[in-house]
């Protein structure tokens, strides 16, 4: 992790795409962004944010891996243009999945997300990557959810 991009970050309470910070762990990401003077998670149950925000952190199916995590039934995919996240799962019913794409849109989730990304040539750990909202399935089995970004930024909260 760059010290000089995080005192950035903490300096401003708010992390953008634009940051290119690397964190190595979960861990990390909440005991330097999530926490408050004491060290104590400013977080509510879990990686519940407030009412309708959570913190999302997923991994990224390399392209090359791609066939074997759809037969393995999940995975999680990037556009090019890091603005979209296909999420596969056939491990769950179609009522299950249309029930969870109901309660993110009834909800108004958003998912500050971070990605880990297991390629070394754009650094393996978790990047954050923008926050994301449920969009639609792409298919009638609603095997893939389309996660579609809003923002480039979140503002942290004030260390109290």
């Amino acid at each position: 992790m760059n010290n000089e991009v995080l005192k950035r970050i903490l300096a401003k309470r708010a992390i953008t795409i634009n940051d290119r910070i690397l964190f190595k762990t979960i861990f990390e990401v909440l005991s330097t962004l999530f926490t408050n003077e004491e060290g104590i998670s400013t977080l509510k149950t879990g990686y519940q944010i407030n009412d309708y925000q959570r913190l999302w952190f997923l991994t990224i199916t390399p392209d090359n891996k791609k066939e074997t995590v759809i037969k393995a039934g999940y995975g999680n995919f990037l556009a090019a243009d890091w603005n979209v996240i296909y999420q596969f799962n056939s491990l769950t019913t179609i009522a299950k999945r249309k029930q969870l794409g109901e309660k993110y849109h009834h909800e108004k989730v958003e998912f500050v997300t971070f990605t880990k990304i297991e390629e070394k040539t754009k650094g393996i750990g978790y990047h954050f990557i923008g926050i994301f909202v449920f969009d639609d399935f792409s298919d009638q089995e609603c095997k893939t959810m389309i996660f579609r970004k809003i923002k480039d930024s979140y503002k942290l909260k004030a260390k109290s």
